[in-house]
C-alpha cells in the first residue's frame, strides 16, 4: 500500500506500509529548530492528515541525530506553561493534527551533532497498530516560529508517562 509524503520543500516522496489504517496519513511540512551554541536540546514539528475512516495512533518517534526523541505537548498548570511526555497522538478520521511551537511537538534530547538551517533530520514515525514512516524534516533557523519563545535549550523535568520502546 502507498503512502505518500509531502516535505516542507514541496518534494513528494513514497514510502510502502503494510497496514490499510497508516496509508491514509499524510505528513507535511516537517521541520526541526536549529539548535544554538552547546544547547543540547531541539524540537521537530509536522503536520499528520488522516483521510482515512479510522483513528490513527501516534506512539513514537526516533531519530539518529538525537540520543532519544519523545512527544511532547505543553500545558497549562497553576499558570505556568509546562512541557509534558506524552503517550501518543491521536488522529482521527479526516482530520489533521498539527505539531508546533507551544502545542504538541517532539523532542530531540541529546543531540548528536548541532542542526544548521539547511541540514535535514531523519524522523522515523511509529503508529499504533506497528506500522512506521520515514520522513525527512528541513532544519530551520530559530526564528521559525518565532511565536514560541521556549527554545527547548534547559533541562526539563518531565511527568513520566508510559510510551513505547523501540
Amino acid at each position: 500500500m502507498r503512502l505518500l509524503v509531502a516535505l516542507a520543500g514541496g518534494l513528494l516522496v513514497s514510502s510502502w506500509m503494510t497496514a490499510a489504517a497508516a496509508q491514509d496519513i499524510y505528513v507535511e511540512d516537517a521541520w526541526a529548530r536549529a539548535s544554538i551554541g552547546h544547547v543540547a536540546n531541539s524540537a521537530a514539528y509536522l503536520s499528520l492528515k488522516n483521510s482515512g475512516e479510522t483513528p490513527v495512533r501516534l506512539v513514537a518517534v526516533e531519530s539518529p541525530a538525537a540520543e532519544r526523541s519523545e512527544l511532547h505537548d505543553h500545558v497549562m498548570e497553576n499558570d505556568i506553561v509546562r512541557m509534558i511526555q506524552v503517550e501518543a497522538i491521536e488522529i482521527e478520521a479526516g482530520e489533521e493534527v498539527a505539531l508546533e511551537p507551544s502545542g504538541l511537538h517532539i523532542m530531540l534530547i541529546g543531540l548528536r551533532e548541532p542542526l544548521h538551517p539547511g541540514d535535514h533530520v531523519p524522523l522515523t514515525l511509529y503508529f499504533e497498530e506497528g506500522e512506521s514512516l520515514e520522513v525527512e524534516a528541513e532544519v530551520r533557523a530559530l526564528r521559525a516560529g518565532a511565536h514560541d519563545q521556549h527554545h527547548h535549550d534547559h533541562d526539563h523535568d518531565h511527568d513520566e508517562v508510559q510510551g513505547h520502546q523501540h
